[in-house]
């Protein structure tokens, strides 16, 4: 007998084993409850395809029929989570089938006090404070590091365009060039002459 060393055999261990369902609140999924999520990693040829069952996470393999379909880049995708939802990388992402399962999963990932209810019954009231103190700490740095460099970049932009000369500028430079030249070539010939 083959033993299955798969991706989504190893998801599926975590996710069926006792301990992780004791983390799972009762009726935690209940918002996307009997749905499929495929989720296509683009760049990495790697899908994970969600089946969401009476409160379990299942992990499948392959799945013709699935609710709904998103693709994205696995950074885009996890700045996605981490961000909770945030527009910015929310927008990389391609939906393909329900829009409104779509939505429900957008909502369940952005929902912190889902993902603090799991915590809190795995590591305890203290220490999921002390961990959201240090993800909130991470993502103002990367808001710090992310999203202040694009309105560099836009300012970069806007600024630089004022700077650069208008066609009327450009055509008044040129004409003091040709003005520039003749008068030189009247020089020359002046002082070729004497």
């Amino acid at each position: 007998m083959k033993k299955d060393l798969s991706f989504s055999y190893y998801l599926n261990k975590i996710f069926q084993s006792e301990t992780f369902n004791n983390f799972i609140p009762d009726k935690f999924l209940n918002e996307i409850k009997n749905k499929t999520i495929k989720i296509k990693f683009k760049n990495i040829k790697l899908e994970i395809i969600l089946r969401i069952e009476q409160n379990n996470i299942f992990v499948l393999e392959e799945c013709e029929n699935f609710d709904v379909e998103l693709i994205a880049s696995p950074i885009d995708f996890i700045m996605f989570v981490f961000t909770r939802g945030s527009d910015k990388f929310s927008s990389k992402i391609k939906i393909n089938g329900d829009i409104d399962t779509a939505n429900k999963f957008n909502k369940f990932i952005c929902n912190s006090d889902k993902f603090r209810e799991i915590l809190v019954n795995a590591i305890g009231d203290n220490n999921t404070e002390k961990l959201e103190t240090l993800v909130d700490s991470i993502h103002t740095t990367f808001d710090d590091i992310f999203l202040s460099p694009e309105s560099d970049l836009h300012n970069f932009i806007v600024n630089d365009l004022n700077l650069l000369p208008s066609k009327n500028d450009i055509n008044n430079y040129l004409n003091e060039v040709d003005n520039l030249r003749s008068r030189t070539e009247s020089l020359l010939k002046k002082y070729n002459h004497d």
